[in-house]
């Protein structure tokens, strides 16, 4: 039964984890480009997205270590306590900072929303490029624990890891969890609630545009889909993880093990799906992302794309003759 499971994960990680980083790679490169466009790149909240896209794009290459060792039983961390300790704190720095780049786009949307004129003035690019500067620089100092704490030894299952036997090392452990899978989620659905609160109120207010308030909601359904997707994808993982590390005196079997890596594939691919998020949950990156692949069609496959005025927005109508139609509706 162990050996049987055990091919099985191995199996899985071949193919789910080139999968997953192929996908991660080019959605996230995708999405940076988007976020790019003049119709977005103004805006602060499009900041704190751009600085996830490059951060998601990062840690999806990472991958390859987690490829090599969940599927190649390759392990680069054993050859050296400096790999050990380097590679886990890169790992652990790029898996920790996306969800705080979340939370700083819905404190951005909440105070862009707010009736507040002083609170509105914290929603502009300058604050966003100082936010993202010292939120790199917190996460950076406070990962310093990990190059201190973490061991390599070969008398156990851990491996390269921390070890939690001694106080500190159990707190320090249960505090990255806390801020990775409870602080975090809070945090993005309590300044998300604040923003939906925000723009109920703001129909009210005669000066605020029609226009203005579908931006709005398009930014709060991407926002409570994101926060929605990151709980579902990194709850079990973490408690899993938890499981492991921490002294509970459970029995750790090849079915729990097995079980940690399906959770695992989950966790890894929470940082490939923002694109697809995006993409299902805001119009306005819907319609970029579809001028972006009608032009690399027509580049790569001289596709001719003819655009007809209507109204507002953008669909595709007829494709006939290798020809594309475009409508602005």
């Amino acid at each position: 039964m162990a050996d049987s499971l055990t091919t099985l994960a191995i199996t899985l990680a071949k193919i789910i984890f080139p999968i997953t980083i192929s996908v991660g790679v080019v959605g996230n490169a995708l999405n940076i480009v988007i976020l790019t466009r003049p119709v977005l790149r103004h805006h602060s909240c499009s900041r704190y997205f751009l600085a996830l896209g490059f951060n998601n794009l990062l840690y999806c290459a990472f991958l390859m270590y987690s490829l090599l060792v969940s599927a190649y039983q390759i392990y680069p961390q054993n050859s050296s306590l400096f790999w050990c300790k380097f590679l886990t704190y890169i790992s652990n720095i790029l898996a920790l900072i996306s969800p705080y780049f979340i939370v700083l786009a819905s404190f951005d949307r909440f105070c862009a929303s707010s009736t507040n004129a002083q609170l509105r003035n914290w929603s502009n690019p300058i604050v966003a490029r100082w936010a993202i500067l010292l939120m790199i620089i917190f996460w950076a100092l406070f990962h310093i624990n990990t190059l201190a704490l973490c061991d390599l030894r070969f008398d156990d299952y851990l491996g390269c890891s921390i070890r939690t036997k001694l106080v500190y090392n159990q707190i320090y452990v249960i505090l990255q969890v806390i801020l990775f899978n409870v602080v975090a989620p809070c945090l993005m659905g309590f300044f998300g609630m604040l923003t939906i609160f925000n723009t109920k109120k703001m129909r009210f207010l005669p000066t605020v545009k029609a226009s203005y308030r579908r931006t709005e909601g398009q930014l709060i359904r991407m926002l409570l889909v994101q926060v929605a997707a990151y709980v579902v994808l990194n709850m079990p993982f973490c408690v899993m993880y938890l499981m492991i590390l921490l002294p509970t005196g459970y029995q750790i079997s090849s079915s729990f093990i097995f079980g940690f890596l399906i959770a695992d594939f989950g966790f890894i691919f929470s940082y490939a799906l923002p694109i697809f998020l995006f993409i299902l949950s805001a119009r306005i990156y819907r319609e970029v992302f579809l001028q972006l692949v009608y032009r690399i069609l027509r580049i790569n496959g001289g596709i001719r794309v003819n655009p007809m005025s209507i109204t507002n927005g953008v669909r595709l109508t007829t494709i006939y003759n290798n020809t594309m139609t475009l409508v602005k509706k």
